[in-house]
């Protein structure tokens, strides 16, 4: 007799889970939320350009500088999951990257723009294995259709460090020296490192998991002994002997391949990149990323410079305070992704017979990428052109923030479900091509602006953000045949799964 498939309602769950109560899709039966901290530059840029003796626009190269280490970091850092497993390598970069915000808090000395600039760089290279590695661990442990939410959830939270950070710092930058900015990120940075190595990761309900901060709590490896040829061991039920043989050995709990998996892993980074569903997405993000990117790195310049040079003269504490229209577009981004990332997939799947594409994903794109990001960047453009109220800069700012956020996830876990053997190698090649421009932007920016004026700096990238948006529906239209265009050895996809069963039969 033919065994009947797992179900949740009316959806098939995909994968099917084993009846092993170890199966992380068994333990995790229902959706929770996911959030990594993540380590963001100090916003008291006017004390730190009083300083070192810099211009505005020094302060914000250094937040370039921290980008770029967030562009190259997983690229090296990753394949070491092939080594020492996830969970070791994630919470070794947690810790390097606490010891370089120290670092960054002790240049406070007037000839020390240069080690500054350094430790910011470290910062990134270690900072960004959170967000790298959470794709790996949410494909392994949720199923197909509660994925846009949950990817969803994952990368708003992580954003989210980069704007509650430049929040809060700006709020103590008023009242105490810059330092303090970084102080409080190692204290915080610190609690979870020790939550993480010495909190007991044997948890068998959801129900365990009460608080968003069990991501880091019971912090386990993710990988489970299914049919794609990966053993994992048993991990060991003692509470000393769990937390050794997950952070200081790696190899005792997860499957690794050595050295040469490393250098696969390496390989596939650069092959995945080429591939034409890469690109198509990669360029889509290229701009649409670079602008927040870019646009959350010179916002503070915006704001802090004097009114005759074209700012809003604010101090720190009124720059903080502005950042929290960014908060509420986050908010925004996690509602909207909540509702309708897996909604509009499933209802596409709902119409055609019950099977999957990955592309349906990408209809829900529609509204934040080609409606709303536009409209956003014109308003800023505008405000800054005719030097409009700040509060239609908050508007702008608002609009840009919730569309940006609502876009990444959509686009990450289309790509994941394209490459579902390599979702930690796409994510690392994908990083390079999000932050590219963003990283690029602060050094042209004032010669851009020069040539064509600040409105139509911001009116050109409303412009490219629809231009742009044609990427995304040539793969609505045609996706399956570029994803075949790909090197065979690393496509892996779920399309043809039935994931909803018929309504009617014959």
């Amino acid at each position: 007799m033919e065994r009947q498939p797992k179900m949740r309602g009316d959806i098939i769950l995909l994968p099917q889970p084993g009846d092993d109560k170890t199966d992380p899709l068994v333990s995790l039966y229902q959706p929770s939320s996911t959030w990594m901290l993540a380590t963001q530059c100090a916003q008291g840029i006017s004390s730190q350009a009083n300083l070192y003796h810099k211009s505005l626009n020094d302060m914000a190269d250094t937040v370039a500088t921290a980008i770029a280490g967030l562009l190259a970091g997983p690229l090296f850092l990753m394949p070491l999951t092939h080594i020492f497993g996830c969970c070791s390598v994630l919470l070794w970069s947690m810790v390097a990257a606490t010891g370089c915000t120290i670092w960054s808090a002790l240049m406070t000395k007037s000839n020390q723009y240069v080690t500054f600039t350094i430790s910011r760089l470290f910062v990134g290279l270690f900072s960004a294995t959170p967000t790298i590695l959470g794709p790996q661990m949410l494909v392994e442990i949720f199923f197909l259709h509660e994925r846009g939410t949950v990817f969803n959830t994952f990368m708003v939270w992580s954003t989210m460090g980069a704007i509650i950070g430049p929040t809060l710092g700006g709020f103590i930058a008023a009242h105490a020296s810059w330092p303090w900015e970084f102080w409080w990120t190692v204290a915080l940075q610190g609690a979870v490192i020790l939550l993480g190595m010495f909190c007991n990761g044997d948890f068998k309900d959801v129900k365990d998991l009460s608080s968003p901060s069990t991501a880091f709590l019971f912090l386990e490896e993710t990988g489970y002994t299914r049919e794609d040829g990966k053993v994992y061991p048993l991990r060991p039920s003692g509470f000393i002997q769990n937390r050794v043989a997950t952070y200081f050995t790696g190899t005792r709990v997860t499957h690794t391949g050595g050295f040469k998996a490393a250098l696969h892993s390496a390989w596939a980074q650069i092959l995945i990149g080429l591939t034409p569903v890469t690109i198509l997405v990669g360029v889509f993000l290229l701009g649409v990323s670079g602008w927040f990117v870019s646009f959350n790195t010179l916002l503070s310049v915006i704001l802090q410079d004097p009114v005759d040079a074209g700012g809003y003269g604010f101090s720190a504490q009124q720059n903080a305070a502005f950042t929290f229209t960014m908060w509420i577009g986050a908010a925004v981004a996690l509602i909207w992704g909540h509702f309708f990332n897996d909604r509009i997939p499933l209802y596409l799947v709902s119409r055609y017979s019950g099977t999957w594409k990955p592309e349906y994903r990408l209809h829900a794109l529609w509204v934040p990428a080609f409606l709303v990001q536009p409209i956003g960047l014109g308003i800023v453009g505008a405000t800054l052109q005719y030097h409009l109220h700040y509060m239609v800069l908050a508007v702008g700012t608002f609009l840009v923030t919730a569309s940006s956020i609502a876009i990444t996830p959509v686009a990450i876990n289309y790509l994941v479900e394209c490459f579902m053997k390599y979702p930690t190698e796409l994510n690392c090649i994908l990083g390079v091509y999000r932050l590219g421009l963003g990283l690029g932007i602060p050094f042209f920016i004032d010669a851009w602006v020069a040539q064509v004026g600040v409105g139509w700096v911001f009116g050109i990238m409303a412009i490219l953000s629809l231009v742009l948006f044609i990427l995304i529906v040539i793969l609505m239209l045609y996706g399956r045949t570029l994803r075949q265009m790909g090197f065979a050895e690393l496509r892996a996809d779920e399309e043809g799964a039935q994931i909803m069963k018929e309504e009617i039969e014959g």
